[in-house]
C-alpha cells in the first residue's frame, strides 16, 4: 500500500507546493540526505512568510544542519539579516551529532521549542519541520514515529529519489495523516564526508566567534548526557558542553577547554537567558585530531567536529583504583542506566544500580523488548511498554514488581498479548491485582496477560484479561530449563533460594546473522525491509522462501543467505536477582550463566556487610565475582547495591574490581 497522496508536485514547483501547504500548520519534511530537503525547506519557508508573519522552521539535523550550530536542533523565522536570510528565536543543545542514537532527547528538544512558538504567536502559525535525514531501521522508523506523535504533524512532505522505494512506506502508511511524496530533483546530491566535515566545521567556529572563556566547578552541577569519565580529564578537551537551567532550557553553550581538579573551563557562547545553569550537558560531540595520512583532508586543517569515541578506561581502573574515588561528586539517588550491547539486543539497567531491578532488552531487528523484572520504570516510554512481548519476574517483592502498574496502563488498546513468566502463585498475584481496580469503562481494549507459573519441571499457564474471566490452559512440560523458545532466542530458569523461590534466567540467541555490506553493493542491491524478512526466513530455517529483491527480482532465502550474510554463533545474557549465598545457588546460577556474554547479578553488600547479607538472602561483592568467574562470563554488570552505599559506591566496585580478573566489570566508577 502506496503512503502517498494523489495530488501531483514536484520539489522543483515549490510555488505549487507552498499553495497547497497554506492551509496545513504542522509540516515535517522527510527524506535521507541528499535529496534536497533542506533546501526546499528554506524556500518554502520564504514563500509561506509572504502570506504569514507567523511561520517557522525547526531544524532538526544536528549532524548536517544547513545553517545554525551544529549538536543542536533549532527555531528560526525569516528576516532580512542571518543565514540564509534567517533570524534564529531558540535553540537547544544535544551536545551531540547523532541524531539516530539520541533520538529521544531530540524529540524532547523539538517539542519544547514547539512550545516556544505557540507561547509568541497570538495565532496558529505553520511551522516547517526539517527532520534529520533518518529513514532507515528502527531508528528512523521510532523518530517519524514519534515526531508525527509528538509535533502533532498534520502533514508529511517526502521526498526520494526516482526509481527507489519509499522510505518507512508502512510506517507512513500507519500514520493517520496526510503524506506527500516528491521524487527529488536529479541535481540534488548529498555531502561528501570531506565537504560536511568543512561544513560543521564553519558552522561550529562561526557561532565560537563571540565566545569567552569561564571556569566551573563540576560539584555546582547535576552532570547530563554520557561524559567521559572523570578520570580521563584529556577525553574531555574539545567536547560542546551546555549549561542548562531547571526546565532544561540551553543558559550557554560551548567547547571544554580543560578538565583540572574538579575544575571546568569552557568556551562558552550565552543564548541571553537570564536563568540560572544548575546542570552541565555533555555527550560525544567534540573535537577530533584529524588523520595525518589522509588525502582528502588539508594539511592546515587540524581538527574537525565529529562524534567522539567511548573512551574505555578499564585497564586504567584496574591498575591504580585509589585515584577513582572523587572528591568532588556525591553519587545521588537513582544512579544513571547501564547498557550492555550484545550483537542482537540491546540492554539497559533502567534504574542504575541503585534504582528498584528492571532491565530492558531491545530486540533490534524486530522492534520488540523483553523486561527482567519490573522494578522502576520511570525512565521507560509507554511505547517500550507497547512493544514488550515477555516478562521475566524473578520473585514478587515490591521493588521487583512496582512497575506493573505502568505496563497494565500502558498497554490499553489494540495490542497483543503480554507473556509475564514468574514463581509459584504469579498467577494468582496478578489476578488478585487486576480484580482490585474497577474496570467498568474499558470494553474489550484491556490488556490480555498470558502468564506462566515456573514450577520445577511444568509451566503453568493462564490468561488474564480486565473485566474477563480467567481461562486456565493445560501444564507445559520443562525441558532442560527451557521455558519460551523463539524463531530467534530461548529463555531458560532456575529456580533459586531467597527464603522464597526467586527465578534466574538466561536469554540465548541461537545464533548471529550479519549482512556483508561488500557483497550487497557488488550485487548492486539496496538495503531495505527485504532483508528482514530474509533474516526471518534464515531463522525460521526456511530456505525456500522466495524473497522479493529491490530491482523486483526474486531468489530464495537460502541462496541469499549464503551469498550475502555470515551468521555467527549466538550470545547469551544471564539475569540472577535476590538469592542466599548456598552452594546450591552457586551451582544453578554458575550454569546459567556459562559462557554468557553478559551477567546481570544482584551484589548487595560489600565483605565488610556480610553478616547483613547471610540475614537477608543477598550476595557479596565477591559472591557475585566468584559466580562471574566460574562460570566464565565475559562481562559482568553488578547491580541491586543496597542504599547504604549510595554515598561510597566507590567501595563497591573496589571489591568487586579487586577480584575481576579477566571479567569486564560494567558500570560507574564514580
Amino acid at each position: 500500500m502506496s503512503p502517498c497522496g494523489s495530488q501531483q508536485f514536484t520539489s522543483e514547483r515549490a510555488d505549487e507546493l507552498a499553495v497547497h501547504l497554506a492551509k496545513y500548520r504542522r509540516i515535517l519534511l522527510m527524506g535521507e540526505m541528499g535529496v534536497g530537503k533542506s533546501t526546499l525547506a528554506l524556500k518554502l519557508l520564504n514563500l509561506l512568510s509572504s502570506r504569514t508573519d507567523h511561520c517557522y522552521l525547526l531544524e532538526l539535523d544536528p549532524g548536517t544542519p544547513p545553517f545554525g550550530i551544529p549538536g543542536t536542533v533549532s527555531l528560526s523565522r525569516k528576516g532580512e539579516n542571518g543565514d540564509n536570510g534567517l533570524i534564529r528565536q531558540d535553540y537547544h543543545a544535544l551536545c551531540t551529532l547523532d541524531a539516530a542514537r539520541f533520538r529521544l532527547p531530540l524529540i524532547l528538544a523539538a517539542r519544547r521549542l514547539l512550545s516556544l512558538v505557540d507561547k509568541k504567536s497570538h495565532k496558529n502559525p505553520i511551522v516547517l519541520i526539517d527532520s534529520p535525514g533518518v529513514v532507515r531501521g528502527v531508528g528512523g522508523a521510532e523518530m517519524l514515529m514519534a515526531l508525527a506523535e509528538v509535533l502533532d504533524v498534520d502533514i508529511i512532505v517526502v521526498l526520494y529519489r526516482e526509481n527507489t522505494p519509499i522510505p518507512l512506506a508502512n510506517e507512513l502508511s500507519a500514520l493517520q495523516v496526510p503524506v506527500l511524496c516528491l521524487p527529488a530533483s536529479p541535481e540534488a546530491r548529498a555531502f561528501t564526508r570531506l565537504e560536511k566535515l568543512e561544513r560543521r566545521l564553519k558552522l561550529w567556529e562561526q557561532f565560537l566567534a563571540d565566545s569567552s572563556e569561564e571556569t566551573f566547578l563540576l560539584n555546582q552541577f547535576n552532570i547530563l548526557g554520557t561524559p567521559p569519565p572523570l578520570e580521563a580529564p584529556e577525553a574531555w578537551k574539545g567536547r560542546q558542553a551546555a549549561l542548562l537551567d531547571g526546565v532544561g532550557g540551553t543558559v550557554k553553550m560551548g567547547e571544554v577547554l580543560l578538565l583540572e581538579g574538579g575544575a571546568l573551563s569552557l568556551r562558552t557562547v550565552s543564548t541571553g537567558k537570564t536563568t540560572k545553569p544548575i546542570s552541565l550537558l555533555i555527550r560525544d560531540a567534540g573535537l577530533n585530531p584529524r588523520n595525518p595520512g589522509s588525502s582528502v583532508i588539508p594539511d592546515d586543517q587540524k581538527y574537525w567536529l565529529e562524534t567522539i569515541k567511548r573512551v574505555n578506561t578499564k585497564q586504567t581502573i584496574r591498575r591504580d583504583r585509589v585515584e577513582l574515588t572523587s572528591t568532588f561528586i556525591t553519587p545521588k539517588t537513582g544512579s544513571r542506566p547501564v547498557f550492555s550491547n550484545f550483537g542482537s539486543a540491546w540492554a539497559t539497567l533502567v534504574g542504575g544500580v541503585f534504582g528498584d531491578p528492571l532491565v530492558h532488552v531491545q530486540l533490534r531487528r524486530l522492534k520488540t523488548s523483553l523486561l527482567f523484572d519490573l522494578g522502576d520504570p520511570v525512565r521507560l516510554t509507554a511505547r517500550v511498554a507497547h512493544q514488550v512481548s515477555s516478562v521475566f519476574l524473578s520473585h514478587a517483592h515490591i521493588d521487583h514488581i512496582n512497575g506493573l502498574t505502568w505496563l497494565l496502563r500502558s498497554r490499553f488498546g489494540p495490542f497483543g498479548p503480554c507473556r509475564i513468566f514468574g514463581p509459584l502463585e504469579t498467577i494468582s498475584r496478578i489476578e488478585s491485582f487486576l480484580d482490585s481496580i474497577t474496570w467498568d469503562r474499558i470494553d474489550d481494549k484491556g490488556p490480555i496477560f498470558e502468564v506462566f507459573e515456573i514450577d520445577g519441571a511444568f509451566l503453568r499457564h493462564s490468561r488474564l484479561q480486565p473485566g474477563r474471566k480467567r481461562i486456565d490452559f493445560p501444564e507445559l512440560p520443562i525441558s532442560d530449563g527451557v521455558i519460551l523458545t523463539e524463531n530467534s532466542f530461548t529463555v531458560k530458569a532456575a529456580i533459586c533460594d531467597h527464603n522464597i523461590p526467586s527465578i534466574a534466567y538466561a536469554l540465548i540467541f541461537k545464533q548471529e546473522i550479519k549482512v556483508r555490506k561488500d557483497r550487497l553493493a557488488k550485487a548492486n542491491l539496496s538495503p531495505g525491509r527485504w532483508l528482514a524478512t530474509l533474516k526471518e526466513c534464515i531463522y525460521a530455517d526456511t530456505p525456500e522462501v522466495e524473497i522479493e529483491l529491490p530491482d523486483k527480482r526474486t531468489a530464495k532465502a537460502g541462496e541469499l543467505a549464503k551469498e550475502l550474510t555470515i551468521i555467527l554463533p549466538g550470545k547469551k545474557l544471564t539475569y540472577a536477582a535476590d538469592m542466599a549465598d548456598t552452594p546450591d545457588n552457586r551451582k544453578k546460577v554458575i550454569e546459567l550463566a556459562r559462557s554468557a556474554h553478559t551477567f546481570f547479578c544482584e551484589t548487595a553488600f560489600t565483605m565488610e556487610d556480610r553478616e547483613k547479607a547471610e540475614a537477608t538472602q543477598h550476595l557479596t561483592t565477591l559472591a557475585a565475582m566468584h559466580i562471574a568467574r566460574e562460570a566464565g562470563v565475559k562481562r559482568l554488570v553488578p547491580f541491586h547495591f543496597s542504599k547504604r552505599y549510595e554515598r561510597n559506591s566507590q567501595s563497591v566496585y573496589d571489591e568487586i574490581l579487586s577480584a575481576a580478573g579477566p571479567v569486564e566489570i560494567l558500570g560507574h566508577f564514580k
